[in-house]
């Protein structure tokens, strides 16, 4: 019955950070740094900003893979799809016809949805399944480096945002504060949930 518990944290901790991702995206403030790279490739190709990330992942698993030195973790191809068909999802569904007139309102939305994004991804990264292969990459470079989580997730995540910046894609100062802040507020959440590990310890 934990495993239950389990499967349906990781789910929830995958939707509500595609929905963050999606809020931010939407806020007008500038995407996130990750993102502003498959935003600014679906500005020059007739695909949704979540099947460029799909594409993105499957690419970045091959790459873990090669420094992991170990088989890639097809596996991973479930939290994929899962974040990029929810992310079309919200995005060309929910908040497709969805603007945002005051600043007040466009600076709620996207702090929400940097919350969300950090909830999400922590919460999912304490359940026992497969990870998203950036998030994957982040924990590689975090064991390899002896790096915080934070630290890691701002240099890639500076990185990022200059290709995103050059492909065209909307980098703002909310990209940003999303790059300065995001690994911060993950390595919180992820202490805070650290009863979900817990729970997943004594399942076994």
């Amino acid at each position: 019955m934990k495993y239950v518990y389990l499967t349906i944290i990781y789910l929830a901790g995958l939707t509500v950070s595609s929905l963050g991702l999606a809020l931010v995206i939407q806020s007008g403030l500038g995407v996130g740094p990750g993102d502003s790279v498959a935003v600014g490739v679906a500005k020059h190709l007739p695909i949704t900003v979540g099947n460029v990330m799909i594409i993105a992942f499957v690419i970045l698993l091959g790459i873990n893979a090669w420094i992991e030195k170990k088989r890639p973790k097809f596996e991973s191809l479930i939290p994929i799809i899962i974040r990029g068909r929810s992310l079309d999802f919200v995005l060309y569904g929910f908040l497709k016809d969805v603007s945002f007139d005051h600043w007040w309102a466009e600076w709620g939305i996207f702090t929400l949805g940097l919350l969300a994004t950090s909830a999400g991804i922590a919460v999912y990264l304490r359940t026992p399944f497969p990870r998203i292969p950036l998030d994957h990459f982040m924990m590689i470079m975090n064991e390899k480096t002896k790096q915080s989580k934070s630290s890691v997730r701002i240099f890639a995540e500076s990185g990022m945002a200059l290709i995103g910046f050059l492909l065209g894609a909307p980098v703002g100062f909310g990209t940003l504060i999303v790059a300065l802040l995001l690994g911060p507020i993950i390595q919180w959440a992820y202490k805070a949930a650290r009863p979900i590990a817990f729970l997943w310890s004594t399942s076994r």
